[in-house]
């Protein structure tokens, strides 16, 4: 409601409120891999208490976990911990995660340097819409979610103002396109976090960067690029998420069954033919 001079502090709070709820999650799911550095009597208390006789000392181990003497994982940890717990909101949400647990320690025990008032609206969105997503997958029969009417109304904002967003990145790479003053491209990569494709505005060759997912089964391995950005030098399209490639009527995600045999080289599977894809 002031002005965004002093707006540290709401970072921060929005930081911990988002590693708080993924950790209550791994909590509820796998609570030993809520512990990093665990000695072996609390590996064994946690995971296999039914082994443990009774002149084991549980009590003073319960204690150390209660009074919280041992350090929890680090916010990157349980995101990705989160994802493998719900591996369908991953693709949404996996740049705003990871985006965060760099904000997070400099928020919370540092200043943030020539931070903006849109950083703190996109944090904000995402932080918000990140425990709705978590309400709706029904976690935790404790855990509700539902935004008060002041948060509702800015998510409605931010929401139209992203749809503004898109709508004149595309106009302006058809612009660009129409003039005929395109730009040059640098950039080519085999990083399976990189994809080059075809832009669908001027038909030069755009970056998608995102993660490549393997899966596997009986008939050998596939690949599947799950984007998470776009950008193209020649006609200056530009994309910044998941939902903004959404709004684009741009694929989110590829299939890159064509590079299996590269893959299955650079992960070691050279000596088995099971995972070369059929």
């Amino acid at each position: 409601m002031k002005g965004w001079v002093d707006f540290q502090p709401a970072i921060g709070n929005l930081c911990i409120s988002v590693e708080l709820l993924l950790k209550s999650i791994i909590a509820h799911k796998s609570l030993y891999m809520l512990y990093a550095g665990l000695p072996d009597e609390a590996k064994l208390l946690l995971c296999y208490p039914e082994s443990l006789t009774k002149e084991h000392n549980s009590l003073s181990y319960i204690n150390d976990l209660r009074y919280f003497s041992y350090k929890t994982i680090e916010l990157d940890k349980a995101s990705s911990l989160f994802f493998h717990f719900y591996p369908e909101v991953k693709q949404e949400y996996k740049g705003f995660l990871s985006s965060l647990s760099l904000i997070r320690n400099v928020s919370v025990h540092a200043s943030v340097p020539d931070f903006q008032r849109y950083e703190l609206e996109s944090i904000a969105y995402h932080s918000t819409k990140l425990f709705q997503k978590i309400s709706e997958l029904s976690v935790f029969k404790y855990f509700s979610f539902t935004p008060e009417k002041k948060t509702a109304s800015f998510l409605q904002l931010y929401e139209e103002e992203k749809v503004k967003k898109v709508k004149n990145a595309l106009d302006n790479a058809r612009r660009i396109v129409k003039s005929g003053k395109f730009g040059e491209t640098f950039y080519y990569s085999e990083d399976w976090t990189q994809m080059m494709q075809e832009c669908p505005i001027c038909g030069e060759g755009g970056l998608f960067t995102g993660e490549t997912e393997e899966t596997s089964d009986e008939d050998g391995i596939s690949l599947t690029f799950l984007c998470e950005s776009f950008l193209c030098e020649a006609c200056g399209l530009k994309l910044d998420d998941f939902e903004e490639l959404e709004l684009a009527g741009m694929e989110t995600s590829i299939d890159r069954d064509n590079d299996v045999e590269q893959w299955c080289h650079e992960n070691g599977y050279d000596d088995d033919d099971r995972w070369y894809y059929s």
